[in-house]
């Protein structure tokens, strides 16, 4: 037969188990914490962008003043080429030409301004009379735009465009009482995209 021994529990390890118990009662209660973090995009549509590139100035080389009456010099905006009345012209010639690209863009406005006269540093003044032309091309395929103003479409969001601008005219009013010199002005040429 097995015997059994029982011990006996002393006062202190009363003392002990009571001390844990209290321990473990005085600590707080877990408890279930939640936060919310947001995810937030803002879309928008890419921004137009346009910019003009000159890529020649309007030039009517050197002219002969006539002995009498009044000369002239015209250059075609259509293809740059130069023809002359009562004057003798000679050197280079070259038509003008900005090109305008840009990105993202529906629609957009170039406006021209043509001065009335070119003037020479000293004094001095010729009459001129501005003409301008667009192609989709470089070097090819211009027409006449009239007004001062011309609104074209590209194809928007994604895409990109160029268009090409030349500018001729006519330097007149040339005679004898001219003095000698470089006669200029300035076209002035802005554009804006949407």
């Amino acid at each position: 037969m097995k015997s059994f021994a029982i011990r006996s529990t002393t006062p202190r390890s009363i003392a002990f188990v009571l001390a844990l118990l209290m321990v473990l009662f005085s600590l707080p209660a877990a408890h279930a914490q939640s936060a919310n973090v947001t995810v937030d995009i803002n879309l928008i549509n890419p921004p137009p962008t346009c910019n003009f590139t000159v890529q020649g100035n309007l030039n009517f080389g050197t002219a002969e003043k006539p002995g009498s009456g009044n000369g002239s010099v015209t250059i075609s905006q259509i293809n740059g080429n130069r023809t002359s009345s009562n004057t003798t012209v000679s050197g280079s010639s070259s038509v003008g030409q900005v090109r305008l690209a840009g990105s993202n863009v529906a629609s957009y406005t170039v406006t021209r301004t043509f001065p009335s006269s070119l003037t020479r540093s000293g004094g001095g003044s010729l009459t001129f009379s501005g003409t301008w032309a667009q192609s989709a091309s470089q070097s090819s395929g211009y027409s006449n735009i009239s007004g001062s103003s011309y609104n074209g479409t590209a194809g928007g969001v994604g895409t990109s465009f160029t268009r090409y601008f030349r500018y001729g005219g006519t330097a007149g009013g040339i005679n004898l009482s001219d003095p000698n010199g470089n006669y200029d002005n300035n076209i002035s040429v802005s554009g804006s995209c949407s």
